[in-house]
């Protein structure tokens, strides 16, 4: 098993997919090949209390997926030769509080649709070669990858910027994505035909129907790493299918001693007539064309068991005064490698008829702040 140190603790999003957090291990073999299979997996559940939520008053509850989206996978990789590998991966999240998928439902509002997914955080196949790869099926968007890795609270599932952007850990159907690394440098590029089935399967005639493109630079060496990111998604209706929703995201991290430090920008730009509706650029009941989000943090690693995190959100709504603010703290103590407990305290702050709550948007009374508090433990296997 290989497990993060305690300062890479909220990056587990993302970097846990990537790296080996291995809980059975099959290897079979040829005479010139080798395969391997890994089972792994999350079990993250909490105690929450928020105040002046979207049905009034307070409430407290038991949520799962908090600073990591409860899951279970399986990966794979078989040595082709010559340096050439064939990888997969299938990744089911899920809520343990009730045993309910954690995927099954996608969209926004009245424009919600609904799907069944058993593999709804990951599911795809491709070829790695020196560096290199390409892969096909349902995948993390390069955003979220760029937010696990830059968001001091590591895109985390509750009080992060996922709360001000669902994109920020967006999953793409039928998609094809490229990643190379050339040195200190990570080249990437993302295309899918439909990037959200629950809206339906590929349109015969409307290509541009849910198209979605992306790419990504990313820089790192030593103290040092740096991104930059674009994405466009077209509407996933026929009679709208021109209208887009794009964003342009810069991140930067800086580590000194047992600190490390966090900026980001993200610029948004979307269609009043995109579908699905995104509550964003509809924050106070008027639509918005665009929005700028600002982000600052760090991490401080006050010994090897111990983690505190401190982060602020700022949202800027174009041409309207509903801009809200998320302020989060985050404490989180090692057990053992594999569990940890945490406390992370939120409050958001709403002005204009924002409606920004710890959760997201739409989860707060519109117009009114919101403190939420979750208590909680994770394990890791």
């Amino acid at each position: 098993m290989l497990f993060k140190k305690a300062s890479q603790k909220h990056n587990t999003n993302s970097r846990l997919l990537l790296g080996a957090l291995a809980g059975v291990s099959l290897t079979c073999g040829t005479a010139h090949a080798q395969s391997g299979v890994t089972l792994y997996g999350i079990a993250d559940v909490g105690i929450e209390h928020i105040n002046n939520t979207s049905a009034g008053g307070a409430q407290t509850r038991e949520v799962s997926g908090n600073l990591s989206g409860s899951r279970w996978g399986l990966k794979g990789v078989e040595d082709l030769g010559g340096g050439m590998k064939a990888i997969f991966q299938l990744e089911n999240g899920f809520n343990i509080n009730d045993g309910t998928s954690a995927q099954s439902t996608k969209g926004l509002g009245a424009n919600a649709a609904t799907t069944s997914r058993l593999f709804g955080r990951q599911a795809w196949v491709g070829l790695a070669y020196k560096g290199q790869q390409l892969t096909f099926g349902r995948q993390n968007a390069l955003l979220y990858e760029q937010a696990v890795a830059f968001d001091p609270m590591g895109a985390s599932s509750r009080y992060s910027v996922l709360s001000l952007d669902y994109a920020m850990a967006a999953r793409i159907d039928n998609s094809a994505k490229y990643t190379g690394i050339f040195g200190p440098l990570t080249a990437q590029a993302m295309y899918s035909t439909r990037y959200d089935t629950g809206y339906g399967s590929e349109v015969p005639g409307a290509e541009i129907t849910g198209r979605f493109f992306s790419g990504a630079l990313t820089f790192a060496q030593g103290p040092f790493a740096a991104s930059v990111s674009y994405e466009q998604r077209n509407s996933n209706s026929v009679a709208t299918n021109t209208d887009t929703e794009r964003r342009a995201t810069a991140a930067a991290s800086y580590q000194i001693g047992p600190v490390k430090g966090f900026a980001g920008y993200r610029y948004l730009r979307a269609s009043n007539a995109f579908l699905p509706a995104n509550p964003i650029v509809v924050a106070n009941g008027s639509e918005a064309s665009a929005a700028n989000l600002y982000w600052a943090g760090a991490q401080y690693v006050a010994t090897p068991a111990f983690v505190l995190t401190a982060t602020a959100y700022y949202q800027d709504v174009h041409s309207t005064s509903a801009d809200p603010w998320l302020a989060v703290l985050c404490a989180d103590y090692l057990l053992s490698k594999r569990t940890d407990v945490y406390a992370t305290a939120g409050f958001a702050r709403n002005k204009g008829g924002s409606a920004l709550g710890v959760n997201g948007y739409g989860t707060v009374a519109a117009g009114y702040n919101q403190t939420g508090v979750v208590i909680g433990m994770r394990q890791k296997f």
